[in-house]
């Protein structure tokens, strides 16, 4: 086969490829489904998953991630599997990364909603200089802006109840209210059982309490003032991210 029927979307190639994605839709690749696909390569006569381009590889390796997503967790068994596909279709962890990095954060925010959660290395740098009361321990730290903000304009998030449950998904209504909003720097924002933490340019603690006023958006964390509003915007939102701060928030203020 020549290089130009192979990138110019070849028919026989192409029905591998359906053969590979349909194999993949649910998140798992059996042995009979490796034989089946390898038998239509063979009565095709065209070359194998790993010779195809890198872009067309990732897709179908995105789709598989994408069903064991929709099964709203990712214990070691959907993990295994996906390590499977992955080598299957012959891609490096470089070629993967982005998604591998979300699939990290998706693995997470699964173990907490199973009552595992994560904890915070003691040398991790953005825990230097802070002092944590007794029996405090920083469960989650993600990179973020600190911002004032005087005036939500009905852009209000959705709030922690004290002993309430964070519904799941929810953060990803709607963004922060930052029309106006001034920034007063980057840093990191600590998650620990006691108090949310952020650490940069300028610092501030609020602690878990019924009076809290606490409201969490997609791409950060919004905690009302007597007197306006403190905005936490995370550097790299994703859904699971938004998400893991909320499950833990909320866990906390019930306890």
């Amino acid at each position: 086969m020549s290089i130009k029927d192979w990138f110019g979307g070849d028919k026989k190639k192409a029905e591998l490829r359906e053969k590979i994605k349909e194999a993949v839709s649910d998140g798992r690749l059996s042995s009979r489904d490796m034989q089946e696909i390898e038998k239509l390569r063979q009565d095709l006569d065209v070359d194998g998953p790993g010779d195809d381009k890198t872009k067309v590889r990732r897709e179908i390796y995105n789709e598989a991630v994408g069903a064991v997503r929709e099964g709203g967790k990712l214990g070691s068994a959907e993990a295994a599997e996906l390590a499977k596909i992955q080598k299957f279709l012959e891609l490096r962890d470089d070629q993967v990364e982005k998604t591998k990095w979300n699939l990290e954060r998706f693995r997470t925010l699964s173990e907490i909603r199973q009552g595992k959660l994560p904890t915070v290395a003691s040398n991790n740098v953005a825990l230097r200089g802070i002092q944590l009361e007794p029996g405090e321990v920083p469960h989650y730290c993600i990179a973020a802006e600190i911002l004032d903000q005087s005036v939500t304009r009905g852009n209000d998030g959705v709030r922690i109840e004290w002993a309430g449950k964070h519904s799941s998904g929810s953060t990803g209504g709607e963004g922060l209210p930052l029309e106006g909003a001034k920034s007063f720097g980057e840093g990191s924002l600590i998650v620990t059982n006691r108090r949310l933490i952020f650490k940069g340019g300028k610092s501030s603690a609020v602690k878990y309490a019924k009076e809290a006023q606490v409201f969490v958006y997609g791409d950060g964390i919004r905690v009302e003032r007597t007197i306006g509003n403190t905005i936490i915007r995370y550097r790299s939102p994703s859904e699971d991210g938004a998400e893991i701060v909320a499950e833990l928030v909320s866990r906390f203020m019930r306890v």
